[in-house]
């Protein structure tokens, strides 16, 4: 323990560590945000945010890696073998990219242990293949203990990202975690080398210099949040426009088309709620079943265009009439039904149904030129009063419709 806090006291650039913890935070969040999204889709697409998880958090690993290399002073100077620390990117994003397959849901625990051991041994992978890219005019001697260490905390901390991931579904603590692994496996891998000058070591291979390096680092870093931005981008717009589908569907399925006004299945439901409501907050409500007099004479006489132009203004004056106190929906051809909330005795009921009746009393505009003179028959029908349930409440108002009608239209009557 003590070698391993000197190695990071006294061998290290602190402000370069600060950057490595916090550039593997960031690419560890970022992991875990596209891999929450992964596990909401599913077959090609499920596969491509698993790419993209595997991409950001092997790049995150390899770049926390490398960054802090460059915060390690070391007394003989250090390039890097330019195969080697491409293949350690390489190992990095295709090992994790096979534990977070593993996770894949369905998971079961003995799953989620994998999958997160996986992700650590890819972390240790890359971290010993990284170390075998140093080039130096020396040889790193390891000491065991330390070097087994740094592989099972490695391990136990990112079978803890994924487990607490699984559990908690929280990013945050999973991102933590993975942090945790990363730099506790590297730091105390670090701990665990010691580096002996050998002027007898002839370095032939391409080689990565500093300078470089960091370029190397800055540009992978910087693809690797971009792309995870850019996917988080994404996949929010397509939600949103999933979700702005999705109410348009309902929309369409609980509306008529040619009024805008909710139809017979909308209001079905909703007189189903209000009945449930008057357990917890009794008060009642009335329906009103509406039907235009003398509307067939007009649809046939001048045409289904006409009958529907008709259809609009009567419902624009349903609403009208009815302002805040209720809900106006078409049940098909020339009938409407008003829902009145928390409905008071019946003289209020009347009331509205009076409003309704002069409305109608002015003519109606014809799509083509002229006026059309309507009339309308209202059957008025109060919760509990005359129906305990849907079915008998909907009777109710039918049957008071009914009389209304046979009186010769222009008339409300309520439910005898």
């Amino acid at each position: 323990m003590y070698r391993v806090l000197d190695c990071i006291r006294y061998e290290h650039d602190y402000r370069l560590v600060l950057i490595a913890v916090a550039i593997c935070a960031l690419t560890a969040w970022t992991a875990w945000y596209l891999y929450a999204t992964s596990s909401s889709s599913r077959g090609f697409r499920r596969l491509a945010w698993i790419l993209q998880t595997a991409v950001v958090s092997g790049s995150g690993i390899w770049a926390t890696h490398f960054i802090a290399m460059l915060a390690f002073k070391s007394a003989i100077p250090t390039t890097y073998d330019a195969i080697l620390t491409l293949s350690s990117l390489l190992i990095a994003i295709s090992v994790t990219g096979i534990g977070f397959c593993i996770a894949s849901d369905p998971a079961s625990n003995i799953k989620v242990v994998a999958a997160g051991a996986v992700i650590g041994f890819g972390i240790a992978t890359m971290h010993y293949s990284g170390m075998s890219a140093m080039s130096i005019a020396g040889r790193i001697q390891w000491d065991s203990i330390l070097v087994a260490a740094s592989i099972v905390l490695g391990t136990v901390f990112a079978v803890g990202a994924m487990w607490g991931f699984k559990v908690t579904q929280s990013k945050l603590l999973a991102a933590g975690l993975l942090t945790v692994a990363i730099c506790t496996l590297h730091f105390t891998a670090m701990g665990a080398a010691t580096v002996q000058y050998d002027p007898t070591v002839i370095i032939d291979a391409p080689q990565i210099d500093n300078t470089l390096l960091a370029t190397a680092i800055a540009a992978v870093t910087l693809l690797a949040v971009l792309s995870g931005l850019t996917a988080a981008l994404i996949n929010v717009q397509s939600t949103r426009e999933a979700q702005e589908r999705i109410a348009h569907l309902r929309h369409l399925a609980d509306h008529d088309h040619l009024t805008g006004l909710p139809n017979r299945g909308f209001i079905s439901r909703m007189i189903d709620s209000l009945i449930g409501d008057q357990q917890s907050s009794p008060g009642g409500f009335a329906l009103l079943f509406v039907d235009l007099d003398r509307f067939k004479c007009v649809n046939d006489g001048h045409g289904h265009a006409a009958g529907d132009y008709i259809l609009q203004q009567a419902a624009a004056r349903l609403r009208t009439a009815a302002s805040d106190n209720g809900v106006v929906a078409r049940a098909g051809g020339d009938e409407f039904i008003i829902v009145l909330h928390a409905a008071a005795p019946h003289s209020s009921v009347e009331s509205i149904a009076g409003t309704i009746l002069s409305a109608f009393e002015q003519p109606f505009e014809m799509r083509l030129g002229g006026h059309a003179k309507l009339g309308v028959s209202i059957g008025m029908a109060v919760y509990p009063q005359d129906g305990a349930n849907r079915e008998s409440i909907l009777r109710a108002a039918d049957r008071a419709l009914y009389r209304a009608k046979r009186t010769g239209g222009g008339a409300a009557m309520l439910a005898a």
